[in-house]
């Protein structure tokens, strides 16, 4: 199966204003083709000091790929280009966004995104008042791609993102015509933003065994089970109310599954090579390390959910092994 580059290359012409607090520190900027992007940073400061993350960019490219490939809802993202000239003319760039010149991951900006119920909490969190529950699930009650949820899920444990429920801005909701949700930021995908010995560790696995599957899960499971006004798990109660589980022949992981399975070496490989060679560290090695955790993953994902659902993360699951048979598709019909 032939897959195409789907990553496009846009030079950076104005900063606008930095985006949020986090350690990141990203940037909204214009794009030479007059589109607003988010602007990512791998030099981030963290405990009182400054650190690379030496492989978010490349983490964020690949996942970006893999859940474009699988139609999970995500802001298209791009390779963003900083020259010298950009930065010598606004001397802020430098001194108070920390960007260089340099080739950065950028995602065009989501228009209409609904923040309220961010915000309000955050507010609630300062006051030490309590936060209903129930607002979370209305939150995400009429969205018009409920479907896509278990996509996200799925794709989730693919790229082992941990992150998605640590941290409440990684789903967001835009409202343009619909309001539709999407998942963003996987720099912390794939085990880690940092190149290291545990992260090599955990791609380099040589055998899926029960106990990997067991662990893999568990550890879901831990970060679901936080509690707290924007824990984990309450985002993740609000989200997993739309998994539909109860016909084990028919479930909403069915057609995901299915996908994930579809992917190839080819495939992987492709994906690696749009990648810009500067966010590499040891190209080839590291293309080695991705391509064998993500071949050997995707063998995984079903086993993962189903010790998932066995450990009741999914409400309206009733028992029984999960099928991947005829797609949910075909068998709607």
């Amino acid at each position: 199966m032939e897959v195409k580059s789907v990553v496009r290359e846009i030079e950076v012409e104005t900063f606008l204003k930095p985006m949020g607090d986090g350690v990141t520190r990203p940037a909204e900027v214009i794009g030479d083709d007059q589109k607003e992007y988010i602007l990512k940073n791998q030099k981030v400061y963290q405990n009182g000091k400054f650190v690379e993350y030496d492989c978010m960019f490349l983490n964020e490219m690949l996942a970006f790929q893999i859940g474009k490939y699988l139609g999970v809802p995500m802001p298209e993202a791009v390779v963003a280009k900083i020259y010298e000239e950009t930065i010598e003319s606004d001397p802020e760039i430098r001194f108070a966004y920390r960007f260089e010149k340099g080739t950065y991951f950028a995602t065009e900006e989501l228009k209409q995104i609904e923040n309220n119920l961010m915000n309000n909490y955050k507010e609630l969190v300062r006051m030490g008042k309590p936060y209903v529950i129930k607002s979370w699930n209305k939150f995400f009650k009429d969205v018009n791609n409920k479907n896509d949820i278990a996509s996200i899920i799925a794709f989730d444990i693919l790229i082992a993102n941990f992150d998605r429920y640590n941290n409440e801005g990684n789903i967001l909701i835009s409202n343009t015509n619909t309001r539709k949700i999407y998942a963003i930021d996987h720099g912390h995908s794939f085990f880690s933003p940092i190149w290291n010995d545990v992260k090599i560790n955990n791609l380099s696995i040589s055998k899926i065994t029960d106990a990997y599957i067991q662990n893999f899960a568990l550890s879901i499971m831990k970060i679901m089970k936080q509690a707290g006004v924007c824990s984990s798990g309450i985002i993740f109660n609000a989200l997993e109310q739309h998994i539909d589980l109860e016909d084990v022949n028919n479930h909403s992981f069915v057609d995901i599954v299915s996908k994930i399975k579809s992917i190839n070496q080819s495939m992987i490989l492709e994906w690696c090579n749009n990648v810009p060679d500067c966010w590499y560290i040891n190209k080839e090695y590291q293309i080695n390390c991705y391509m064998n955790f993500i071949m050997r993953q995707k063998e995984a994902v079903q086993y993962i959910i189903q010790i998932l659902a066995n450990n009741r993360a999914f409400t309206n699951y009733r028992g029984g092994i999960l099928q991947y048979g005829t797609s949910k598709k075909e068998n709607n019909i």
